[in-house]
């Protein structure tokens, strides 16, 4: 097991730092949508926890990764070719969070409500449409909190009793879809941050 580690290393330490590289940035997605809103979060808000998460993987990357022991110019070169390479896919990540996150938002959103309808009721059919009934009605809250179209409850049935249920929030939706958006832009940067590290920036680590 020992072996093993010390000879993958280099793949596990990135994908651990690379992971805590993730979920620092949708923290920080999460903590700009939550303070200025989700058009904000998606445009400059994702640039602002990019550069944030560029500086702490440098420093992961160096530090733990890849084990550079570059100083001087070498190090200066080693970390400006790392900040080119994370501002590409940083580009990539603004453009997907841009096209998939603000201008197919709608889209998303009713993706998302589709999938909860079809899970709640899959819920509803496996645990009995009077316990989906009342764990429903606790996440919706009081009556006032229904009408006034933050949250809504749908039943379907028939004569027999209601079959399925399932509550819709068009906020709470988008932003599912908002942050399903950032997971899959992030697997991908992470995948092609490890090509250009190991291929580009850390090649000459010594």
């Amino acid at each position: 097991m020992i072996k093993f580690f010390k000879k993958h290393w280099e793949v596990l330490s990135y994908l651990i730092f690379g992971v805590l590289t993730t979920l620092l940035n949708i923290v920080l997605y999460a903590l700009f949508n939550s303070l200025f809103g989700y058009t904000a979060a998606n445009s400059w808000g994702n640039v602002l926890d990019n550069i944030i998460c560029i500086l702490f993987a440098y420093c992961t990357n160096r530090a733990f990764v890849f084990r550079s022991k570059t100083q001087g110019r070498a190090m200066a070169k080693e970390f400006g070719a790392f900040v080119t390479c994370r501002l590409g896919t940083m580009l990539l990540d603004t453009a997907i969070m841009l096209v998939l996150g603000n201008l197919l938002a709608a889209q998303g959103a009713a993706l998302m409500e589709n999938m909860m309808q079809g899970l709640l009721g899959a819920v509803s059919h496996w645990l009995g449409p009077d316990t989906a009934i009342q764990m429903a009605a606790s996440y919706a809250g009081t009556p006032a909190g229904v009408t006034d179209g933050s949250a809504a409850i749908a039943v379907i049935g028939g004569a027999d009793g209601p079959t399925a249920i399932f509550v819709t929030s068009f906020y709470n939706a988008q932003a599912l879809w908002g942050l399903a958006v950032k997971v899959f832009s992030n697997v991908l940067v992470i995948v092609l941050n490890y090509v250009f590290s190991k291929l580009i920036i850390f090649k000459n680590r010594k």
